[in-house]
């Protein structure tokens, strides 16, 4: 399921920022989501996987700061 701790359904397009202090507020852009719905591949600076079940508001988390235009 593609759908976050929230219950935001994550797609791609989404805008996501990390919410870790070191971070200082990076976004990423969601590029697509695996057909089982646990792995985001994201792009920033580069680009990487992230476990949707991590893609939740805490201190070392992530929150949607951009909706999809799909």
């Amino acid at each position: 399921m593609n759908k976050t701790k929230d219950g935001i359904e994550v797609r791609a397009g989404q805008v996501w920022r990390d919410l870790d202090k070191r971070m200082r507020g990076r976004t990423v852009t969601v590029e697509w989501v695996s057909k089982d719905g646990t792995i985001a591949r994201v792009k920033g600076v580069r680009s990487t996987q992230l476990s949707i079940s991590r893609m939740h508001r805490h201190s070392t988390g992530w929150e949607l700061v951009k909706e999809s235009k799909e």
